[in-house]
């Protein structure tokens, strides 16, 4: 059982204590804090833990700042000692923040800038131009943990660092009125909030309320008028998480001249949901420190994901190279249990909550993501695959629906996207030919060794070439454009054709149309292929699809 002990105070004789917590607190004044993994309600609160103790790892208070320290740290419990100054020196280099000079677009009301400047901007269009900008000064986060583990970090700032003191100031702390712990720091004001935690720690199990800025998805009161509360205790270790999250920016897929690319949509926190606290206090810090330099823009070249989700994928591979260099080591999972994704954004003055996921990955995701990442180059394509190993689906899944919602010129007839489409064929053309492969498995080559060939006939008897006619160092190489129009017409005929019949329509075609050419799939594939067909329709459609934009 965890107990807390709390100041002194003077009272009348009473009896003897019942609890060790209310003899401690009769006798001292400081404050003991135990904690527990396996009691902690959520992954927010073991992260928490761990950074807690990771402030206390960093930096120790001197000796006129009192006492803060850690007691005892194992696998699955920590204890702490406070007192009350070092409580308040805790929490002044939790929220230590400092002055800094920042260019705005506009004025603010009622409040002069330290001077105004005219700086070079690019137009939608890519012009060049003078804009005018407005300086003021703006208290900063300094979060100096972060700052000393930040691989970038030049002088008081870093890639990194930055990124987290946006994301924070964006998003957790986007109220205004939740700023004012760093606000009174930079400005050199008085606080009370160590006060205030000390006062509702004295009474450790007792219940206070809970805020989205302490826990995320907390609000005042739900629907049913019920208000989120927490333990005192269990509050306290919410102010620390933060600098545990890993923060990603997740790209919105936009859709432009027939190209679809991705624009920046708020940010990604992925919270590790912690199992083994020593020795994930031991690996964290070096894997931050081994986090890449290489930026894009102004943001960490590392930190931008396709999806959110994805943010817990990368995480889970950076722990994993880690811990892969302790001698013994053998699992992430060893380590944490998963992880919480929040994806968040700040529209006007309210912060938007757009999704909230668990991702589990096991050491067979983590394997495929590392292969699918650098391999895969169109974006809704790369999205579409990431989305599908999260939720352990079927690689091919939702391409019938992009088919039938997206032109074709921007997915299945763009060059990186029949990459994608030829290199996913490849990759998982291994797994037909292994024990343990699925039918599916076993449908793809063959789908795509029928498509292949139906498109090749077609191509030879509209042209007269085949491809070992016009290939590089071939006696027509002279011809490559006229047969790739070629192919490229047909396949698109053919997509299309595919994309306006579904159920029994698209059986007829594909029997009738796409395997009128001579083919030579064996008794046992061409058996494999007429069921599919019958008993999978869609399942072969969305793979014909996929087979005409790789051959394309």
């Amino acid at each position: 059982m965890n107990r807390s002990a709390g100041a002194a105070k003077k009272s009348a004789p009473r009896k003897r204590a019942s609890t060790r917590q209310e003899a401690a607190s009769a006798v001292s004044t400081s404050l003991v804090l135990h904690y527990q993994l396996g009691e902690l309600p959520s992954a927010q609160h073991r992260a928490g833990l761990a950074g807690l103790v990771l402030m206390l790892q960093h930096q120790q208070p001197g000796p006129e700042r009192g006492v803060a320290r850690i007691t005892q740290l194992g696998e699955v419990r920590a204890s702490f000692e406070f007192d009350l100054e070092g409580l308040r020196w805790l929490f002044d280099e939790l929220y230590a923040a400092g002055m800094e000079e920042r260019a705005e677009s506009k004025a603010r009301e009622g409040q002069p800038p330290l001077r105004e400047e005219e700086r070079e901007s690019k137009d939608e269009k890519g012009k060049v131009r003078l804009k005018r900008y407005f300086i003021y000064e703006a208290p900063v986060p300094r979060a100096g943990l972060l700052l000393d583990l930040d691989p970038t970090a030049n002088g008081r700032s870093g890639h990194w660092v930055k990124l987290w003191r946006d994301m924070v100031w964006q998003t957790l702390r986007g109220v205004p009125a939740s700023r004012l712990p760093f606000e009174n720091r930079a400005a050199g004001k008085p606080t009370s909030d160590a006060e205030d935690a000390w006062n509702a720690l004295l009474r450790p199990e007792s219940s206070v309320s809970l805020s989205s800025t302490d826990y995320l998805g907390a609000m005042d009161r739900t629907a049913d008028n019920v208000s989120f509360t927490d333990r005192a205790r269990f509050q306290f270790l919410l102010r620390f998480w933060p600098f545990i999250a890993q923060v990603y920016v997740p790209q919105k897929l936009v859709l432009k001249d027939d190209r679809s690319r991705g624009e920046p949509q708020g940010y990604a926190l992925a919270i590790p949901d912690v199992a083994v606290l020593d020795v994930f206090c031991e690996e964290w810090p070096r894997m931050l420190r081994a986090r890449g330099v290489e930026v894009l823009g102004f943001r960490p070249k590392e930190a931008l994901v396709d999806l959110a989700v994805e943010s817990a994928l990368k995480t889970g591979q950076r722990l994993r190279e880690r811990i892969a260099r302790r001698e013994g080591a053998s699992r992430t999972s060893d380590l944490v249990l998963g992880y919480e994704v929040f994806h968040l954004d700040k529209e006007g003055n309210n912060v938007r909550l757009y999704s909230v996921a668990r991702v589990e990955p096991d050491t067979s995701m983590i394997d495929e993501y590392e292969g699918l990442r650098p391999m895969l180059w169109d974006p809704l394509f790369r999205r579409t695959r990431l989305l599908n190993l999260v939720e352990r689906r079927p690689w091919y899944t939702g391409f019938d629906r992009i088919a039938a919602t997206v032109p074709y010129a921007a997915t299945f007839g763009a060059p990186s996207f029949r990459h994608d489409a030829r290199e996913s064929f490849k990759r998982n053309e291994a797994m037909s030919q292994s024990e343990t492969s699925t039918p599916e498995a076993a449908l793809e080559p063959l789908v795509l060794q029928l498509v292949r060939g139906y498109v090749s006939r077609r191509v030879e008897k509209r042209t007269s070439l085949t491809w070992d006619q016009v290939k590089e160092g071939a006696p027509q190489a002279s011809r490559r454009g006229d047969y790739d129009e070629a192919r490229e017409r047909i396949a698109r005929d053919a997509f299309l054709a595919v994309r306006s019949r579904t159920g029994q329509d698209f059986v007829e075609y594909f029997a009738g149309t796409l395997c009128s050419v001579p083919h030579h799939l064996g008794p046992e594939k061409f058996v494999l292929l007429s069921r599919a067909l019958h008993e999978r329709t869609e399942v072969l459609r969305t793979l014909t699809l996929l087979a005409l934009s790789a051959v394309g």
